[in-house]
């Protein structure tokens, strides 16, 4: 009928669009693990990876992620293992007990890392973003104890390492 208006479709204009998790589950990943009880940082992979550059490549050709690279389906346990030489302290905590990472607001406690994939924790849009000084984007993954995370106060075991004690 002439004179009515016809109701366009409606898109979707949200900025946090979901993304899928497949997506990042074979991307390659930068992150920044912080530790809360020193406030150390270090980021992982610790130097940036270089790009397969290989001429007589073709499109179905993809580089074989080293031991070095972070991809999306790395385990939780396995991004522990790679910063646990540099940070003592997670031994002493491994026997205590009671580790979380934390990204945005999403959890995941010690006792899950073997089975959760880094891409199950960073796919938080509320995941805060970091950049590197050889300019590479990293997400920040806090690493404590669940306690002194949600309330404030420090644990025990950090009191003690905050005295300068020596364990080991």
């Amino acid at each position: 009928m002439p004179g009515f208006l016809i109701q366009q479709p409606q898109t979707d204009t949200n900025p946090h669009r979901w993304c899928p998790i497949n997506a990042l589950k074979n991307s390659p990943v930068t992150i920044v693990l912080h530790c809360s009880w020193s406030g150390e940082r270090y980021p992982l992979p610790a130097t940036a990876t270089a790009a397969f550059n290989d001429d007589d490549a073709n499109y179905f050709d993809e580089a074989s992620p080293t031991s070095a690279d972070l991809i999306g389906s790395t385990s939780l346990y396995d991004v522990i293992k790679m910063v646990k030489a540099q940070i003592p302290t997670l031994y002493m905590w491994e026997e205590v007990g009671g580790l979380v990472l934390t990204c945005g607001t999403d959890q995941v406690f010690a006792s899950e890392w073997e089975t959760t994939m880094l891409c199950n924790l960073i796919s938080n849009t509320d995941a805060v973003k970091e950049v590197l000084s050889d300019g590479r984007e990293a997400i920040v993954v806090t690493i404590g104890d669940a306690a002194s995370m949600k309330s404030g106060k420090a644990s025990v075991v950090t009191r003690c390492l905050a005295k300068g004690d020596v364990y080991g």
